[in-house]
């Protein structure tokens, strides 16, 4: 059996890469995959910085589509609970981490990258937050995490167009922190982070939290808002038809079906 996520160490860096082809589709056997992956580097006393990459093609592009598609109600909770609790966990690890982006960072994986401490880009990387399309939103952390990365109307305007932002734009608006060209962002990143692991580790852990500590303020409420906001979605004609447009390739039609019961009722005088 393939491992979905490889693991290398170089010197005291663990290098996590992804390796669901052809462009590391966010299975829950890869979410495992991820979360195992990550929660050993950061416990292993070897290891002082974390790098999280993919392949060429992709970061992660998203969620699993024909997942969404197939799942049941209960199912569909467990993903977004199960990928938030991921997203978290990571967040909180005591060593650094580096998301070195190549390719498409879209929905879920979007979130990952928002999830480490940095984001390093290659020059063809596209971040956005889709799930619009399929009825949905970023609801993985992907509202909390974007807003306190780009600001409240920059993180509307990504979620709501569902466009992918390129990665000079991503640098200018503060959601990620360096670009580099396409070969040079993993061992930009891993040169990076070995600084950071030859450095005073406790300081470093210590100076984590207290950032996370000062923007923790109502995160926790808007994760928990996030889960129940997106299970009311679950099921809908819109969610339906924009899971069924992207498996089938076409542009979803949203809102047909509910546009005429919508309109305001008229009452005779």
């Amino acid at each position: 059996m393939t491992d979905v996520v490889i693991r290398e160490d170089v010197g005291a860096v663990a290098v996590l890469r992804m390796n669901r082809p052809p462009v590391n589709a966010l299975s829950e056997e890869l979410l495992d995959g991820i979360h195992r992956s990550v929660l050993t580097a950061a416990d292993d006393p070897a290891v002082g910085a974390i790098v999280i990459t993919g392949s060429d093609r992709a970061f992660v592009a998203g969620g699993d589509i024909e997942l969404l598609q197939a799942a049941d109600p209960a199912r569909f909770k467990k993903y977004f609970r199960g990928m938030q609790q991921v997203w978290d966990e990571i967040e909180a690890v005591p060593v650094p981490t580096i998301a070195a982006i190549n390719g498409y960072a879209l929905g879920g994986g979007c979130e990952l990258a928002l999830s480490c401490d940095l984001r390093f880009a290659a020059e063809t990387a596209r971040l956005g937050t889709p799930e619009v399309r399929l009825g949905l939103f970023p609801a993985a952390g992907g509202t909390a995490r974007l807003a306190r990365q780009v600001g409240k109307g920059r993180a509307l305007e990504i979620i709501w167009t569902a466009r992918h932002v390129p990665a000079d734009e991503a640098l200018r608006i503060g959601l990620v922190e360096q670009v580099y060209p396409d070969a040079g962002v993993l061992p930009a990143a891993i040169d990076f982070a070995a600084t950071l692991a030859a450095g005073p580790r406790a300081a470093l852990a210590a100076a984590k939290r207290c950032v996370l500590a000062g923007l923790d303020g109502g995160l926790r409420a808007e994760l928990r808002s996030e889960v129940r906001e997106v299970e009311t979605l679950f099921g809908t004609p819109d969610n339906q038809e924009g899971l069924a447009a992207f498996l089938e390739r076409r542009e979803p039609h949203f809102g047909v079906a509910q546009s005429a019961s919508a309109q305001p009722e008229t009452t005779a005088r």
